[in-house]
């Protein structure tokens, strides 16, 4: 326990994985994994991966701007967070199959070509970038490969949030503005840190 109370490093890992999991598939599977169970299973990881996303998002701004133990424990389990959110979003994705494989014109109608290529794209970043969270693979490829592959990584993964909890948000889904407007101030918040870093000459991973 770190001292704000909060789990930290694996143990925080362990303990969010199994809340994701509990959650995420006890539900759906509660309901013989129907089509519609699967699809609320699929928001709800979607939105547990936004949460942890944001929090190893902003962790070094929030430090730097608003010292304090909360903002060091972000900082201090930054690696954690990001892995808990592969981790969510690796149940995301099963679940996505399953729902194809459950629903497979519900999943045609709403999916598109732009959306699995994006998707994929993410996916693949969330892959690399948390294989390299480990030392040795940091290692391997070196602190500014490092630095590249993190910051294009996170960035992206930014931007596909908010165009898919944009258009969730323009159907008429008032959690999703609520979870855009959080995107927006996490965005803020790496700016101004940026720029209040002497001597930063790129923004903070």
């Amino acid at each position: 326990m770190s001292d704000t109370g909060f789990p930290s490093g694996w143990r925080f890992f362990w303990l969010s994985s199994a809340v994701v999991l509990v959650i995420g598939i006890g539900v759906p599977a509660a309901h013989g994994f129907e089509t519609d169970a699967l699809r609320w299973g699929i928001r709800f990881t979607a939105r547990s991966s936004a949460v942890l996303f944001l929090l190893a998002f902003v962790a070094s701004a929030m430090v730097r701007l608003f010292p304090s133990a909360p903002s060091r424990w972000l900082r201090a389990n930054r690696r954690h967070l990001g892995l808990a959110f592969a981790f969510s979003h690796g149940v995301h994705a099963g679940q996505i199959i399953a729902y194809a494989s459950q629903g497979p014109q519900q999943y045609a109608a709403a999916v598109t070509p732009d959306m699995i290529i994006a998707g994929s794209i993410g996916y693949a970043l969330i892959i690399l970038m948390a294989a390299t969270s480990f030392q040795r693979p940091a290692a391997m490829i070196g602190r500014s490969a490092w630095s590249i592959l993190h910051l294009a990584g996170i960035s992206w993964l930014w931007l596909q949030f908010v165009i898919a909890f944009g258009k969730r948000a323009a159907m008429g889904g008032p959690i999703y503005w609520f979870f855009l407007g959080l995107f927006a101030v996490a965005l803020a918040l790496r700016i101004v840190a940026w720029r209040r870093s002497a001597g930063q000459t790129s923004l903070p991973t």
